[in-house]
C-alpha cells in the first residue's frame, strides 16, 4: 500500500517540487520513498511494504530495459498466477505484485492487463517508447486515484488531493457545483472534486493520455450487472456463497507483515474474522471501538465473536475529545467530508496500528447481500404500486405511514416514483434556495442536485427497483463515501485495509441473486445472515442494526456550540460569498432551542469551514485541536 504521484509535462519540474508532493503522503507509505526524473515524466513515491520487504521491491519501478515505469497502489490477488504465466518470456527482480502489472502491460497490453487483473488498485504506467501515460483504478474504487490536465501536453496525478496541489502551477479555484453536490450528498462524488480542474477517476475507468492529443476522457474496462438472475436451492445457493467467501478471504491473507481485521461486531466483520480462523489456524488480531454511549456500544457483540473464534481481540473506546483532530482529519480527505463516522473510524485505524499492518474488514457487505433499508422499501413500493389500483394509492399511504419507522419510509417512496425515491436526502437537498446568498443561487440556477444520483439510476440494471437501488449504491455511495473513509483513515496510520466482501467473483455472483431470495419480507441480507449461521454466534446475526452512528446533534447543542456558532459566522460572513448569514443563524438558533433538529446539516457546514480554513485561507495548522482554534476562527472572519 502506497501514494502515488506524478506529471507529464514539457516544463522541467523542480525536484523540491516532487520531494514536496512525496512529504505530503508520507503517512500512505513510511518505509521507503523516493523521485525520478525520466524527461518529460517525472514521479514521487512513497511505500509501504505489505509483499516483498526488500528493496527490490521498491518504486518507481521499471521493465528490464527501462523504458517502461510504473508507480502502484493497492494489491493484485492473482498476481503469483499472472506471474507464472509471464516468467517464460520476461525477468522478474523481485517478488511483488508491482512487477507482474509492468510485465503484464508489456504482454497484453493496457486495456487487456486491465481485464486479467484482480485487486484493489491504482497506478500509473509512463511509457517512454511512445510518450504515453496511462492511469487506471480498481473495479469498486478502494483506492484514490486524481489528476488534472493542465493544458494539451500536462497532465499531473496523485493517490491525494493535497499531493497533487503541489505538482500543479497555480492552486485551482472551488468548483461552485462540486460545493453544492457536496452541501447536497455531504461527499463531492467522482469524477467531480472540490476544486475546479481536478478530478477523481472513477472507479473501473482507466484514461490515457498523449501530449497534444485532446484531454483524455475517463473509459469504463469492466460493468457489473444486475439484468442476468438465476434462482438456485437455497443450499446451493449458500454453498456458493461460502466458497466465493472463503476464496475472497484466503486471497487477502498473502501478506509479509502482521496481519489482523476490524471486528465491529456486525454480521459482515464477524464472519470475515471467522473464516479468517479457519484458515489461519492461530487466533486472528482483532481491533474493536466501542463508545461509552450504550446506544451506540457494540463491543458486547464483537467479545462473542471473539470468545467463539479465541481471537486476540484488542478493544478500545472512542475518546471523548477525538473530535479534537478534526482539522487533522479533514486535512488527510483533501476535501470536505460530513460522514460523521470519520471520526471512530479515524481512531479505530490508529488503534489497529499498535498491532496490525493490514487489517481485514466487512466492507461491502451491505452492497453485495442488500444490508441497507433503501433496497427493501424500493421492493416493497414496487409491490405496493403492482397490487394498489391507482384510485386507492393515496388513502393506502396515509395508512401505511402510521406503521412505525419502516411504515413511513414505504409512504414516502410511493409519494414519488422510484428514481426519486433513490435519492440522496441528508444534506441541504430541500432547503438550499434557503441557504445560499442571492449570487450564489444565481451561479447555481442551471444546476440540478440531484442529477448525479438521476445518471447513476439511469445507468443501473437489473429487472427491479431494488436491484437498481443495488447497483446505483455501488458506484455512488459507496466509493464516494464508505471506501473514501476507510482508505483514508487507514493510509492516515499506515494501514492497509482489505474487502473480503468487495470480492470481483463474489459480487458477481450476488448480483444473479434474485432480489425475492436476496431479501425475504422486512428482513435484510438474508443471504449472508443464513450464511453466518456456520460461522457467527446467533445474538450477533439477528439483532438490529447500528453501524458507526455519532450523536452529532447533541454534541452541537452542548460541548461543540460555542465553536459552532463561531465557526458558522466566519462560514457565513461576506468573505465567503455562498450562503446567507440570518438562514445559517436561525438554523443554529432552532437547533439550540430545540425547535428543531439541524445536527446533519449543521455539522456539514463546520466540516467546511474547517475545510476553508484549511486549503482556501490556509490560516488552519492541521494539527490544531480543534479546542484551540478560536485564534483561527477570528482570522478567518
Amino acid at each position: 500500500m502506497c501514494g502515488l504521484a506524478g506529471i507529464v509535462a514539457d516544463r522541467e519540474v523542480a525536484p523540491a517540487v516532487l520531494e514536496r508532493s512525496a512529504a505530503a503522503m508520507l503517512h500512505r507509505g513510511p518505509d521507503s520513498g523516493a523521485t525520478l526524473l525520466r524527461g518529460r515524466a517525472a514521479f514521487a513515491f512513497r511505500r509501504l511494504r505489505i509483499i516483498d520487504l526488500r528493496p527490490e521491491g521498491d518504486q518507481p519501478m521499471s521493465n528490464e530495459r527501462g523504458d517502461v515505469w510504473i508507480v502502484f497502489n493497492g494489491e493484485i490477488y492473482d498476481f503469483a498466477r499472472l506471474r507464472r504465466l509471464l516468467e517464460p518470456r520476461h525477468k522478474f527482480r523481485s517478488l511483488t505484485d508491482t512487477e507482474t502489472l509492468i510485465h503484464g502491460y508489456e504482454e497484453w497490453g493496457f486495456e487487456g492487463l486491465l481485464r486479467r487483473i484482480d485487486g484493489m488498485f491504482a497506478f500509473a504506467i509512463w511509457d517512454e517508447r511512445i510518450g504515453e501515460l496511462m492511469l487506471a483504478r480498481d473495479r469498486f474504487g478502494k483506492k484514490p486515484l486524481y489528476y488534472a490536465v493542465s493544458s494539451p501536453r500536462e497532465i499531473a496525478f496523485a493517490s491525494t488531493v493535497n499531493a497533487l496541489l503541489e505538482l500543479l502551477p497555480a492552486r485551482p479555484q472551488v468548483d461552485p457545483v462540486a460545493l453544492d453536490r457536496y452541501l447536497t450528498y455531504q461527499a463531492v462524488p467522482a469524477p467531480q472534486t472540490i476544486f475546479a480542474g481536478i478530478h477523481a477517476l472513477p472507479p473501473a475507468h482507466f484514461i490515457r493520455f498523449f501530449q497534444g492529443d485532446l484531454p483524455p476522457r475517463p473509459r469504463r474496462y469492466w460493468q457489473l450487472s444486475y439484468a442476468h438472475k438465476q434462482r438456485r436451492p437455497e443450499p446451493e445457493l449458500l454453498a456458493e456463497a461460502d466458497s466465493l467467501l472463503r476464496q475472497a478471504v484466503a486471497r487477502r491473507l498473502i501478506a509479509d507483515v502482521p496481519l489482523g481485521a476490524f471486528l465491529s461486531g456486525g454480521v459482515d466483520s464477524s464472519i470475515v474474522v471467522a473464516i479468517m480462523s479457519q484458515m489461519t489456524g492461530q487466533p486472528v488480531e482483532t481491533v474493536t471501538i466501542g463508545f461509552d454511549d450504550p446506544r451506540f456500544d457494540e463491543r458486547r457483540f464483537a467479545r462473542l465473536v471473539a470468545q467463539r473464534w479465541h481471537a486476540n481481540t484488542h478493544e478500545y473506546v472512542l475518546p471523548p475529545d477525538e473530535i479534537q483532530n478534526l482539522p487533522l482529519i479533514i486535512w488527510h480527505y483533501g476535501q470536505p467530508m460530513a460522514d460523521v463516522s470519520i471520526l471512530p473510524t479515524f481512531a479505530v485505524a490508529r488503534a489497529a496500528r499498535e498491532h496490525v499492518t493490514v487489517v481485514l474488514n466487512g466492507d461491502g457487505g451491505d452492497e453485495a447481500f442488500g444490508g441497507y433499508s433503501r433496497p427493501m422499501v424500493a421492493r416493497a413500493a414496487q409491490l405496493c404500486r403492482a397490487w394498489l389500483p391507482s384510485g386507492t394509492r393515496d388513502s393506502a399511504r396515509r395508512l401505511i405511514g402510521l406503521l412505525g419507522k419502516r411504515g413511513q419510509m414505504l409512504s414516502t417512496a410511493l409519494a414519488t416514483e422510484a428514481r426519486d425515491a433513490f435519492v440522496y436526502e441528508r444534506g441541504f437537498r430541500d432547503c438550499r434556495t434557503r441557504l445560499y446568498d442571492a449570487s450564489a443561487l444565481l451561479r447555481l440556477a442551471r444546476v440540478d442536485p440531484d442529477q448525479h444520483y438521476y445518471d447513476a439510476w439511469v445507468h443501473a440494471d437489473g429487472p427491479t427497483d431494488a436491484d437498481r437501488v443495488l447497483a446505483a449504491e455501488l458506484t455512488t455511495y459507496l466509493p464516494d463515501q464508505l471506501l473514501t473513509k476507510m482508505d483514508v483513515s487507514t493510509m492516515a496510520h499506515s494501514v492497509e485495509a482489505r474487502s473480503p466482501l468487495l470480492d470481483r467473483r463474489l459480487i458477481e455472483f450476488t448480483a444473479t441473486i434474485p432480489i425475492e431470495q436476496l431479501m425475504q419480507g422486512w428482513s435484510t441480507k438474508y443471504v449472508l445472515k443464513r450464511l453466518a449461521e456456520r460461522y457467527v454466534p446467533h445474538e450477533v446475526i439477528y439483532r438490529r442494526k447500528q453501524g458507526f452512528v455519532m450523536p452529532v446533534s447533541s454534541w452541537m447543542r452542548s460541548d461543540l456550540a460555542p465553536l459552532t456558532r463561531s465557526l458558522l459566522e466566519s462560514l457565513s460572513g461576506r468573505g465567503r460569498g455562498l450562503f446567507r448569514r440570518d438562514w445559517v443563524m436561525t438554523m443554529l438558533d432552532d437547533h439550540l432551542g430545540r425547535r428543531a433538529d439541524w445536527g446533519q446539516q449543521l455539522w456539514t457546514l463546520v466540516v467546511l469551514e474547517i475545510w476553508f480554513q484549511l486549503f482556501v485561507d490556509r490560516s488552519l495548522d492541521p494539527h490544531t485541536k480543534l479546542e484551540h482554534m478560536d485564534g483561527a476562527v477570528r482570522a478567518a472572519a
